[in-house]
């Protein structure tokens, strides 16, 4: 990301840099753009497994296209974006996990924050979160799948310690940032069953 002297390279750092992020650190966990060919106009996110890259996504920051992500397509990686975890290897380190839907929520919140890939989680992923050894995870996707988080919370409350963050309407964690999250974080309290029950009967 941090290369190159185009038009094209000037846009995708301007872009970046708009979304409160620093260039270098990015181009260090080798975040970079496409000029050319199917994902141009594209930031492209790796995905790594083991320190190993297993996966990708396209975010189009030009008007080049429809579609604001592209995903590789299964028959060319042998894996699926339901199957994957962005910052998998987090799940193994860290005590506390933050679930976010995006990987541009997860890097603006910083190492110990994982992103689903959407609203949903699916199975596969459900199950790597409940395999891992982290004790606590905090669930912060968008405020539109606000109760898709209420489910999310219900599938991990008997095995982890759970968080639910609210956020404002139409407001996500790259547009809130991190100091916002982080402070949200620490006032809400771990939620229990019961009380997810009421969460879930408020969001209703």
């Amino acid at each position: 990301l941090s290369l190159g002297d185009s038009m094209v390279a000037k846009f995708a750092r301007g872009y970046m840099r708009k979304r409160g992020f620093n260039i270098l650190s990015l181009s260090m966990q080798g975040i970079g753009y496409c000029t050319t060919g199917d994902y141009a106009g594209m930031i492209i996110f790796p995905f790594y497994k083991n320190s190993k890259l297993i996966y990708f996504i396209g975010r189009r920051f030009l008007a080049m296209g429809e579609n604001k992500f592209k995903n590789p397509d299964v028959e060319t990686l042998g894996i699926g974006k339901s199957e994957i975890i962005y910052n998998e290897d987090a799940l193994g380190i860290y005590q506390k996990i933050y679930v976010v839907e995006s990987v541009i929520n997860a890097l603006t919140i910083g190492p110990n924050a994982i992103a689903i890939m959407g609203k949903s989680i699916s199975g596969i992923q459900l199950s790597k979160i409940l395999r891992s050894p982290c004790k606590q995870i905090v669930i912060g996707l968008d405020p539109d799948a606000y109760s898709h988080a209420i489910k999310l919370a219900f599938k991990l409350v008997d095995t982890k310690k759970c968080k639910l963050l609210k956020f404002p309407e139409n407001k996500d964690v790259n547009n809130l940032g991190r100091k916002w999250v982080k402070d949200k974080e620490k006032k809400t309290p771990i939620s229990n069953y019961n009380q997810l029950l009421v969460l879930k009967a408020e969001a209703a």
